[in-house]
């Protein structure tokens, strides 16, 4: 917020509430027209005032302003579609999920309204603040939908797995370049879990504590996946045709 030279009048900065009296008499469309200014001038680093887009999220959010709502989103959706962007990026094979960036847009903006509460508005202190839970709300939206995307692939590897165990002669198709080793580890696993496991921990970098969250009804607990873990490594480290494998490679 720009610098403000005030005079203390019994405590009370008579400026500040000057300011704040104009911003809740503005109209909703003056307000929209100075916030769309102000935005600009913070995203080329220039001086700016924050406390339209403040004043308009107020409205939208704690006088249940239909108008103000519609204008928040219509100022602040180019920016939640950067954070959308450069989230969606960040995860490898994130193209492969069904979905646009305007799906998640949307998503973050629902989530943002459903659970930023006027209670949650009144201990902001800022735009800044809001908008750090907004943007909170589009990693949300990202994250579910690659958690989701990521059970889907797991729990179909896992049906691959179990039909390929029934019919050794099928070759396994995952999503790693090097087909021929877990064909190999395949063939080492006792059963499919303990198979899916060490699949899990190495070919989708899953933690035991992820894999449990993420899959509960594949495990009992972390132990059991460690047991599991734990057997087929063992084994791995003392089998000649791994060791052959591994010296080849």
């Amino acid at each position: 917020m720009k610098n403000q030279t005030s005079t203390p009048v019994n405590g009370v900065n008579v400026d500040l509430m000057s300011h704040e009296t104009k911003l809740q008499q503005m109209a909703v469309e003056d307000l929209a027209q100075k916030c769309a200014q102000e935005t600009d001038l913070f995203f080329s680093h220039h001086d700016n005032d924050p406390s339209y887009g403040f004043e308009l999220f107020r409205r939208a959010i704690q006088n249940k302003d239909e108008r103000a709502l519609e204008v928040v989103i219509t100022q602040y959706q180019p920016l939640v579609a950067r954070w959308v962007d450069r989230w969606m990026y960040k995860r490898p094979d994130f193209l492969l999920i069904n979905e646009e960036a305007q799906d998640f847009v949307a998503q973050a903006f629902e989530r943002f309204w459903i659970s930023f509460t006027p209670a949650k508005f009144d201990k902001s202190q800022n735009l800044a603040a809001v908008l750090r839970y907004l943007q909170m709300c589009v990693r949300g939206a990202i994250t579910d939908a690659w958690r989701k995307f990521r059970r889907m692939r797991l729990e179909q590897e896992l049906r691959d797995e179990e039909k390929e165990f029934s019919q050794p002669e099928s070759t396994p198709e995952d999503l790693l370049q090097n087909a021929e080793f877990w064909q190999l580890i395949k063939k080492k696993s006792k059963d499919p879990k303990e198979y899916a496991v060490v699949y899990a921990s190495f070919g989708l970098a899953l933690s035991p504590r992820e894999i449990l969250a993420e899959y509960p009804g594949l495990f009992r607990d972390i132990k059991e996946i460690y047991q599991y873990k734990a057997n087929l490594l063992d084994r791995l480290t003392r089998d000649d045709e791994i060791k052959d494998f591994a010296r080849g490679r």
